[in-house]
């Protein structure tokens, strides 16, 4: 099967514990009033990109201060998944990147509160998804490993704090609405809310341009 025509909005940049670590999420949009090849991919970063910004740093939003946005995309996606154009990229790049709004707590970075995407349909081929933001920095009730109800609760209001910032434009026919597209069946639903767990996942390739060295011990006698 393909996909329905339509846009990927990623967003992302680096962490400044160390710099050669990178971090990115997407959301999938369509055109309100049209299909995603509707959308005039660059004129709706230049409208977006302040409430993104906004959105990132706002300590109620709980992006770690260890991670800096530094730049949005937005381009087309064919029915076979890949950039629509093979020549031109569209993407705003900030001047000044924007830092999370909450000191981050002895969780590692490459831990996520994730956002899951809900949609009307209960079951089959584009009825949710998820990213995982840098969020590290909802403080655990009783363990690493979960968080209380109120946390997931202010992190699922996150998550729809950042619907609404890509919903929302400046300009007239640039105003978008997040879904997700199947390649299944090339369902386009739209997204209708968030949920949040409140169990941290792992998102291991936040970690894979870290370069580490390996410690040794001999054991006498061995």
């Amino acid at each position: 099967m393909a996909y329905t025509p339509h846009v990927l909005f990623a967003f992302g940049g680096s962490w400044a514990t160390d710099s050669s670590e990178v971090w990115e999420c997407t959301v999938r949009l369509k055109a309100d009033g049209g299909g995603g090849d509707t959308l005039d991919c660059a004129a709706y970063l230049t409208a977006t990109a302040t409430q993104m910004s906004s959105w990132f740093s706002a300590s109620d939003n709980g992006m770690s201060t260890a991670a800096t946005l530094r730049w949005i995309k937005a381009n087309h996606i064919g029915a076979d998944g890949n950039y629509a154009d093979k020549t031109t990229t569209h993407v705003y790049d900030y001047g000044t990147p924007s830092t999370g709004g909450v000191l981050a707590g002895s969780i590692p970075g490459f831990c996520s509160l994730a956002y899951t995407w809900e949609t009307a349909n209960a079951r089959g081929p584009g009825h949710r998804g998820r990213i995982y933001p840098p969020n590290n920095t909802y403080n655990p009730s009783s363990s690493v490993f979960k968080v209380s109800g109120t946390a997931a609760t202010a992190n699922a209001a996150a998550g729809a704090q950042l619907l609404n910032a890509l919903k929302a434009s400046s300009g007239a026919g640039l105003t978008a609405t997040p879904v997700i597209a199947s390649k299944v069946n090339g369902a386009i639903v739209n997204i209708t809310g968030c949920t949040s767990d409140n169990i941290y996942d792992v998102q291991r390739r936040r970690k894979n341009r870290v370069v580490g060295t390996r410690s040794a011990v001999h054991v006498p006698g061995a």
